[in-house]
């Protein structure tokens, strides 16, 4: 029997996630005819789409809700939530949901891949072992350093920076972070204290930005900020771009007093014109923080494990942000 309920994927959901979704009697609806356009499609369908699963990146405002007028619940495929217009959502009685748990994983070992990178001198030593000067004696510039006794703040103690704080210890890091909240929770549980941001910011050897962008946090890291970071510390953003005020950090990284990795920026797909991409104090990567294969499979399962759960029970996911 098929359940009188449509859930509208904006982007095509995996074999696996739409095999469980028809097999538990759920319409299920996504673009895949080419003779009509995307926009067309989802105008179309839209209207009397009961819930709609959207990726973190896909923008998903006012004017969308508007016109979806059966809607009761959005998913959102993975933990961002910037591209969502919450309160509008809330006024119309429309829940929001997310997926962060896997996804928090998989961001925590990118930053370790991209601390590790720096730290020890990976990429400049591919590249030397690839032009062929490797040939006797290591140069000096090659030699790393090492984590352990490293001082690390964290910024943002959600799922991902307490992975992080996690992952960190075990390096024989020091870590502290900072939040809006503190977080006792996690304080007992890793044993961390909560520092004040600018403290964090003149004292860390390593800054990793794990907070959620919302209006109060756009340009957290502003100009000032940014000054107050320690000569040789490096900053790893893997949150969203407009955390940091990114003109602002490629001025300070010009000085070459201190170096970032990116996997996130203010303009993405990143601008080809952007300096960041001549800049050897800084380690590149195309926002992929939350993607590998098991957070992808694990994350597909839990929204399609909730989305039965809501049309056939009413049972809404534990993720719910908001109230209606």
């Amino acid at each position: 029997m098929v359940i009188q309920i449509k859930v509208l994927y904006i982007h095509k959901p995996n074999e696996v996630e739409l095999e469980f979704l028809k097999k538990e009697g759920l319409e299920v609806s996504f673009h895949q005819h080419p003779q009509q356009t995307y926009e067309e499609w989802l105008e179309k369908e839209i209207i009397n789409a009961d819930i709609i699963v959207v990726p973190p990146a896909h923008p998903f405002g006012k004017e969308f809700i508007g016109k979806a007028k059966s809607l009761k619940l959005i998913m959102v495929s993975g933990s961002g939530l910037d591209k969502i217009d919450i309160e509008e959502a809330s006024k119309r009685g429309i829940y929001v949901a997310n997926a962060p748990d896997s996804i928090a994983e998989a961001v925590a070992d990118h930053i370790i891949a991209l601390i590790l990178a720096h730290y020890r001198n990976i990429i400049k030593g591919e590249e030397y072992l690839r032009s062929g000067k490797w040939v006797g004696r290591i140069p000096s510039e090659l030699i790393g350093h090492t984590i352990h006794g490293k001082k690390i703040g964290i910024i943002g103690m959600g799922r991902i920076g307490a992975e992080l704080a996690k992952r960190m210890i075990a390096f024989g890091a020091e870590v502290s972070y900072w939040d809006r909240k503190v977080k006792p929770e996690v304080e007992h549980l890793i044993n961390i204290n909560r520092i004040e941001l600018d403290k964090l910011l003149e004292e860390s050897d390593i800054i990793a930005v794990t907070i959620a962008l919302t209006p109060e946090t756009k340009h957290l890291l502003n100009k000032e900020r940014i000054l107050k970071v320690k000569k040789g510390a490096l900053i790893v953003n893997t949150s969203r771009g407009s955390v940091i005020d990114e003109q602002a950090l490629i001025e300070r990284l010009k000085s070459g007093e201190i170096y970032a990795a990116l996997d996130v920026y203010e303009t993405e797909p990143l601008p080809t014109s952007s300096p960041l991409l001549s800049m050897k104090n800084v380690i590149l990567t195309p926002h992929i923080g939350g993607y590998s294969w098991e957070a992808t499979k694990e994350t597909s399962e839990y929204v399609a494990r909730s989305i039965v759960e809501f049309a056939k029970e009413g049972k809404l996911p534990k993720t719910v942000v908001n109230r209606c």
